[in-house]
């Protein structure tokens, strides 16, 4: 039927190596696909948590701003398993420039990176 494969005779073990390389490939392109798939699902996670830290900023912000109370506050929550700190600081008003009377806020962030 082939008369080119009739010359390996049933020793010589290239059908044998031909299968190893063509699984090892495989192998190797499932790796790549795999982790592509993982670093996709780390990245959607980060996105998640930053827009959940977003709106936590703005809720803590939101409450003290109509309490009046623009001291250092801060909020602990556990959302989707994972813990969430947001703070506010106050370092006071700023006294000169184009944003004389305003208040110097900063707002912070943090939240469990690990399942």
């Amino acid at each position: 039927m082939f008369p080119q494969l009739k010359k390996f005779n049933n020793e010589s073990g290239i059908v044998l190596f031909i299968i190893l390389m063509t699984a090892i490939i495989i192998m190797i392109f499932s790796v790549g696909i795999l982790t592509q798939s993982m670093n996709e699902n780390n990245y959607a996670q980060q996105q998640v948590d930053q827009v959940i830290c977003d709106q936590l900023i703005k809720e803590l912000y939101a409450n003290a701003y109509s309490s009046g109370n623009l001291q250092n506050v801060g909020i602990s929550t556990v959302m989707q398993g994972r813990n969430y700190q947001v703070t506010l600081n106050n370092y006071g008003l700023i006294a000169s420039g184009a944003d004389a009377g305003s208040y110097n806020l900063q707002t912070t962030c943090n939240y469990d990176t690990f399942q």
